[in-house]
């Protein structure tokens, strides 16, 4: 008599915090931004934290991906950009168009469409939520202090807020976007030594 194997294929993702141990600020902190409903804030995405307001700011990073146009570019899904977000590229920031829609059909990949063509975008550049232009140049509009401390999806239910760890061993790799070095000093976090980014 035969043994049959069958193969089973379970959801999942590593883990983005060293042993899920991080270190949570007390109480929770409002959105600054406006994400969509359907938006799933992993652990381990940077935020900037406004203790006076008692908000947080997601810290919104993508990779271009090949086969878009430097007016309508390709990034993966599990990004967080939204429709009214102003982009500029890490490396070169020379400009810094909006994004006027997004198109969520295809299941490999999302395509913004922006307000301007993006002169030399191109596939593995990285692009940050920035500034307006000041000077000719753009800059990232917020540099973080802490990262999400626990999965949050906004739902349209209850009032949403985000845990904020102060301290964590984020394991880069299995972030959804990528960490840029204006945020660093080393492998710890610019604002806050307490977090550290590390391979695994």
């Amino acid at each position: 008599m035969a043994i049959e194997f069958e193969r089973t294929h379970l959801s999942g993702s590593f883990p983005s915090i060293w042993r899920g141990e991080c270190k949570i600020l007390p109480g929770g902190f409002k959105p600054e931004q406006q994400l969509p409903i359907g938006t799933l804030l992993r652990r381990g995405t940077p935020i900037k934290v406004d203790f006076e307001k008692m908000t947080a700011a997601v810290c919104k990073t993508a990779t271009i991906l090949k086969g878009g146009t430097t007016t309508a570019p390709r990034v993966p899904k599990g990004h967080l950009f939204t429709v009214g977000d102003t982009i500029t590229k890490v490396g070169a920031s020379t400009a810094a168009p909006t994004i006027k829609s997004i198109d969520t059909t295809n299941d490999a990949y999302d395509t913004l469409t922006l307000s301007a063509a993006y002169t030399g975008l191109a596939e593995n550049d990285v692009i940050v939520e920035g500034t307006e232009l000041q000077g000719g140049s753009s800059s990232p509009k917020y540099m973080p202090n802490a990262v999400v401390g626990a999965d949050k999806e906004f739902n349209g239910r209850g009032i949403p807020t985000i845990d904020a760890a102060y301290e964590a061993v984020v394991l880069y790799p299995s972030l959804a976007c990528p960490v840029i070095a204006d945020w660093l000093n080393g492998i710890c976090m610019k604002y806050n030594p307490n977090i550290l980014f590390i391979k695994q």
